[in-house]
């Protein structure tokens, strides 16, 4: 509120001290904030100035508080006006940029972030802005936030944001990314394991998704800069080994024309420098992200999130940062349970498909289904959570 008034911290201590006396003298302020007579004499003209002290009747040496409500109260009331005359015209400049987009034939209101800087602001502007309930789809690399990097989340948890978010098991997998996420839990989100993620996704309020894209945006080398992370999509990023300038590596030898009345031939004067990022060289790859806006394809979106998350196991970290997803109360049903007991014997699956009286392929497919159902990815990780959960 101070800042508002445009009040320094020592403007600040001083009205805040003449507040809880009825009148005092620059020596007397002086000797509260410790400052010198002149300094204390300077600093009360100051805030007469600005109206928050006026001098005692009778004493021009004596000074007391002005009312706070009158002091700072049409100052936060004009404070107040010019950011709703802000808002309203932010308002009106999104709705004229949505217009805009959709003249250009965008009938879902999706644009493109490119960069790693600008995908970071924009994250952080989108959590920023959440006020209910952000929705995420993790799995690595991370391209715009880096490991123990998301601050901003546990800024937002702490105002009352709900946060539901499903990890894929890789990203428990680099001990530091597997603290913070501790950390996250910790501070109230909500966080579970699925088997596999197919995307990195983030949804705020089911207004606005950030659709990671899991290809690298390629632009030409004398455009902007790329990822200094590398190249999201996990591909080499070193140029080819070629020769540098773009000419032939082996330099002529000179010697005769085959005419033997010329003179020896000279050799080729050195070619010039040329820079290293010519307009032929190798393209840079960019990370990439898509916004969507309320429209059939973020519903889709949103549905796909709620889908997996209902799949998913719940996560809980232990105090050493390693995975404990907790024991769930789902149980698979009892064909599949019968069909669990038999791969664990270690019969081939053709041999469970002439048990069952069914096909190799529909065997192998509800294996598959069960391997989903433990959230995990192979068949060794899904007899160990059998066991563990108890289910034979």
């Amino acid at each position: 509120m101070f800042e508002t008034a445009s009040l320094n911290s020592v403007e600040v201590r001083a009205y805040r001290s003449l507040v809880r006396v009825p009148e005092a003298t620059p020596s007397q302020l002086a000797s509260r904030l410790g400052l010198s007579g002149r300094e204390a004499a300077r600093l009360l003209d100051t805030l007469e100035a600005k109206g928050l002290v006026n001098r005692a009747e009778g004493s021009a040496q004596r000074f007391r508080a002005s009312p706070p409500d009158l002091a700072l109260g049409p100052l936060l009331l004009s404070r107040q006006q010019e950011l709703q005359a802000a808002q309203s015209v932010m308002a009106e400049l999104t709705e004229e940029y949505h217009s805009e987009a959709r003249r250009r034939g965008s009938g879902e209101a999706v644009e493109t972030v490119t960069g790693a800087q600008a995908m970071a602001r924009t994250f952080d502007q989108l959590q920023r802005g959440a006020r209910d309930e952000i929705l995420a789809l993790c799995k690595p690399p991370n391209m715009a936030v880096p490991s123990r990097g998301n601050d901003t989340q546990l800024e937002v948890l702490a105002s009352g944001v709900t946060y539901r978010a499903v990890y894929e098991p890789s990203a428990l997998e680099v001990p530091p990314e597997v603290y913070r996420i501790r950390e996250f839990v910790e501070s109230g989100e909500q966080a579970r394991v699925a088997a596999e993620v197919p995307v990195k996704m983030v949804v705020a309020d089911r207004q606005l998704a950030m659709l990671v894209s899991p290809f690298a945006r390629v632009v030409n080398a004398g455009g902007p800069a790329g990822d200094p992370t590398g190249d999201p999509t996990g591909g080499p990023t070193d140029a080819p080994t070629g020769d540098a300038t773009g000419g032939p590596t082996d330099a002529p030898t000179g010697g005769p024309t085959g005419d033997p009345g010329d003179p020896p031939a000279q050799p080729p004067p050195a070619p010039a420098a040329r820079p290293s990022a010519a307009p032929c060289a190798e393209p840079t790859p960019e990370p990439s992200a898509v916004l969507v806006r309320p429209g059939a394809l973020l519903d889709a979106l949103i549905a796909f999130f709620e889908s997996l998350w209902a799949g998913a196991s719940p996560l809980v970290l232990t105090e050493d940062g390693l995975d404990g997803a907790a024991v769930s109360d789902r149980t698979p049903p009892s064909e599949d349970l019968l069909l669990l007991s038999l791969l664990l014997t270690g019969l081939t699956d053709t041999a469970i498909a002439g048990q069952l009286g069914t096909s190799l392929r529909t065997v192998q497919r509800r294996i598959r289904d069960l391997i989903a159902f433990a959230g995990v990815r192979t068949r060794m990780q899904l007899a160990w959570e059998a066991s563990r959960r108890g289910w034979l």
